[in-house]
C-alpha cells in the first residue's frame, strides 16, 4: 500500500499475510490491525506523505517474492534495482537492499542500502547504508557488497529505456522489482529522482549526463551498448576474452597469502616498470615471515663492501639460509642512495581479483612509502594492465594501512 504521489518511501507499508486473528503481518513481524490500516489510509489520502502535502490517491500492488539470487542479502522486504535513462541510455544504476533499519523497505531514507552497479557486467560495486558513509560488508553477514550479479540484468537495461521513449521523459529513474518467477517487473517511475545513486556509485551524474547528451539513439540495443560501453568495463571483458588475460588498472585491492595460510589485504600500486614485486616489512609479519625478518635484520653490512666481497658473502648467505629457511627463495644485494642492503625473496600467494596465482617478492621496509605493496612485470604475466583505470574496479577488500613493526 502506498501514496500514488509519495515522496522519499513515506507512507508506503508492506504486508505479508495474515494471522489466524485477521491481523495483517509487516516485514519485522509487526501486526497490524485493519483499523490501523484504515488511518494510515486516510493521513496518505489526506496528503500527510505526498508532494506538497497535496491531497492523495492510494495503490495497491501485488507484493513481489524476490528472486533467490538476493535470498542471503535482504531482510524481510524486496530489493529493488534503480536505473537512471536520460536519452535512451542508461547512465547509472543501484540496487537497493532492505534491512532490519528500514522494516524491509527498499528506502535509503528509512536506512536501506544503496549498492552502485557496474553498467557492462551488471554486478555490483560500492555500498552506502542508507545516505551515510561507504561500507564493505553486508550489514549482520560476511557476504561482501562487491560483486553480486543482477539477474536479467540486459532486460532492465532494455525495459528502462522502452519506458522512458513510452512516457516521453527525457530524465527519468525507473525502478524494478525481480520476481521469483517472472522476472523484472516496472513499478515506478520517477522524474525526479533522489542523486544518492551518485554516493552508492562513488561517482558523480553531471559527465554521464553531457556523454549522453547529443547521441542519437534509436534503438533499446544501440541504448545498451552505448551504455556498456561508455559507463561500464565491457570493452575490458572483451579484450580479456580475446587476450586470454584480465584488464586491470595501475591500483588494485588484492589479497596476499602467506604461511600456515594467513592472509592480508591491502591496496597495491601494479608497477609495470618494477621487475618484480615487493611487500612491507609489516606486511610479511602479518603473513608470517617474522622468523625470517628478525634474522635477517641482525645481519649487518658494510656500507663499503667491495664486489667482489659481496660476491662472496652472497654464496656464504645462501648456503647458510636458504636451507635453513624454506620459506627463503632468493636474497640480493642492492645498492641505492639509502646505502647497501640485501633483499630478501618470499614465495607468496596473490589474488588479483578473480585471479590467484604463486609469486615471488621482495621484503622491504615500505613503512614510508604510499603502498605497502608494489606489483611487478613478474607478477603480471596473466594481466594487461589499463593505465586509465586509476581507481580499483574491485572494491571488496577494505583499505589497510600498515605501520613500520
Amino acid at each position: 500500500m502506498k501514496p500514488v504521489q509519495g515522496l522519499e518511501g513515506g507512507g508506503i507499508e508492506i504486508l505479508y499475510n495474515r494471522d489466524k486473528n485477521g491481523e495483517w503481518i509487516k516485514a519485522d513481524r509487526e501486526r497490524v490491525s485493519i483499523a490501523k490500516l484504515r488511518m494510515k489510509a486516510k493521513s496518505i489520502l489526506d496528503g500527510r506523505f505526498s508532494l506538497h502535502n497535496a491531497p492523495d490517491r492510494i495503490m495497491f500492488e501485488e507484493r513481489i517474492k524476490p528472486h533467490k539470487s538476493f535470498k542471503y542479502y535482504t531482510y524481510k522486504g524486496t530489493p529493488d534495482v534503480r536505473v537512471i535513462v536520460f536519452n535512451n541510455v542508461p547512465i547509472m544504476a543501484m540496487l537497493r537492499l532492505p534491512t532490519r533499519e528500514s522494516e524491509g523497505k527498499a528506502n535509503l531514507d528509512k536506512g536501506a542500502l544503496g549498492l552502485g552497479i557496474d553498467m557492462a557486467k551488471g554486478a555490483t560495486t560500492y555500498a552506502i547504508s542508507g545516505k551515510s558513509g561507504n561500507i564493505e560488508m553486508i550489514p549482520g553477514t560476511k557476504l561482501r557488497v562487491g560483486g553480486l550479479k543482477i539477474p536479467f540484468w540486459n532486460q532492465i537495461l532494455e525495459n528502462a529505456i522502452k519506458a522512458q521513449k513510452a512516457t516521453n521523459l527525457n530524465f527519468a529513474g525507473i525502478d524494478f522489482l525481480i520476481d521469483r518467477e517472472n522476472g523484472p517487473v516496472i513499478v515506478e517511475m520517477n522524474a525526479r529522482p533522489g542523486l544518492s545513486i551518485q554516493l552508492a556509485n562513488e561517482d558523480g551524474m553531471r559527465w554521464r549526463l553531457k556523454k549522453a547528451a547529443f547521441l542519437k539513439v534509436k534503438t533499446a540495443e544501440k541504448g545498451i551498448r552505448l551504455a556498456k560501453d561508455l559507463f561500464g568495463g565491457e570493452i575490458d571483458e572483451e579484450i580479456a576474452s580475446i587476450s586470454g588475460k584480465q584488464v586491470i588498472g595501475i591500483y588494485e585491492n588484492i589479497k596476499l597469502i602467506g604461511k600456515d595460510m594467513k592472509e592480508v589485504l591491502a591496496k597495491a600500486k601494479i608497477d609495470t616498470g618494477a621487475d618484480s614485486s615487493s611487500i612491507d616489512i609489516a606486511v610479511a609479519t602479518k603473513l608470517g615471515f617474522g622468523d625470517l625478518i628478525n634474522e635477517w635484520a641482525a645481519i649487518k653490512i658494510d656500507q663499503n663492501i667491495s664486489r667482489d666481497d659481496w660476491l662472496k658473502m652472497e654464496a656464504e648467505l645462501k648456503a647458510k639460509y636458504l636451507n635453513k629457511f624454506e620459506d627463503l627463495v632468493n636474497l640480493d644485494y642492492v645498492r641505492s642512495s639509502h646505502g647497501a642492503s640485501i633483499r630478501i625473496y618470499v614465495r607468496i600467494t596473490m589474488q588479483i581479483q578473480e585471479t590467484k596465482f604463486e609469486t615471488i617478492a621482495s621484503i622491504y621496509d615500505r613503512s614510508k612509502l604510499t603502498y605497502p605493496v608494489i606489483v611487478g612485470r613478474k607478477s603480471l604475466t596473466r594481466f594487461l594492465v589499463d593505465p586509465s583505470q586509476r581507481k580499483s574496479q574491485n572494491k571488496c577488500f577494505p583499505k589497510i594501512h600498515f605501520q613500520k613493526s
